[in-house]
């Protein structure tokens, strides 16, 4: 025989009144999760059964509650809350990605421009930052919570952008001491490249926390 698993919440009625109504005058019993009601099918309506509200399992799983009973005790999990983390976590790890990514393409514009202008060069500042570039702050597999057909955190793209322009950097420190054109031109290709894996890094981003807020929220 199946089991349908009840919920128990306890309510406190506020007059005696009000629980003889309750309990000898059935009627639909509305549920609303923070002011939105939530839609209920035949046989999982609410019942109040001694001061006691019993909410089948299947309402708060069409609510997006994940609902098990195992061992004694019931887990009541709110899936919400797991794209809500997406959101927290990929903000953090995109702001601590993008601040590198701008100041050495900040750093990497100021050195061109005094190199243009034949000015004295200070590559100190730049090589400081590519050391610093390394970046390992993605989002670990066992806390992402999948979305649409999205079912991990892959940002790679990230990673090969702060590669390519560390090796543009590089050429360009070199062109510095050397001169060399072919230092330049070096320079200009790695870059390129660091520029259009940062922009299929931004939209694969962009597109997977939209996909994450509209989760949160709906």
């Amino acid at each position: 025989m199946k089991k349908m698993i009840i919920v128990t919440l306890a309510l406190s009625l506020v007059s005696a009144s009000l629980a003889f109504a309750a309990t000898s005058a059935p009627q639909k019993i509305s549920i609303f999760l923070n002011g939105k009601e939530l839609k209920t099918r035949a046989g999982t309506e609410v019942k109040i059964i001694e001061n006691h509200a019993y909410i089948p399992a299947s309402v708060l799983r069409d609510a997006r509650f994940a609902v098990e009973y195992k061992n004694s005790k019931l887990n009541l999990v709110n899936s919400y809350s797991h794209y809500t983390k997406n959101l927290i976590e990929m903000h953090l790890s995109n702001h601590e990605f993008t601040s590198k990514f701008i100041k050495i393409e900040q750093e990497v514009v100021d050195v061109l421009s005094k190199v243009i202008l034949e000015e004295q060069v200070d590559i100190s500042r730049l090589q400081q930052l590519i050391k610093e570039a390394e970046f390992k702050g993605w989002i670990r597999p066992e806390v992402f919570t999948p979305v649409q057909d999205y079912n991990s955190f892959d940002f790679s793209d990230a990673g090969y952008s702060v590669e390519s322009y560390k090796k543009a950097s590089t050429e360009l420190i070199a062109y510095v001491h050397t001169g060399d054109k072919e230092r330049l031109k070096s320079f200009h290709e790695e870059r390129k490249k660091a520029l259009e894996y940062y922009d299929s890094y931004t939209y694969m981003y962009d597109r997977i926390f939209k996909l994450s807020y509209i989760s949160a929220t709906k």
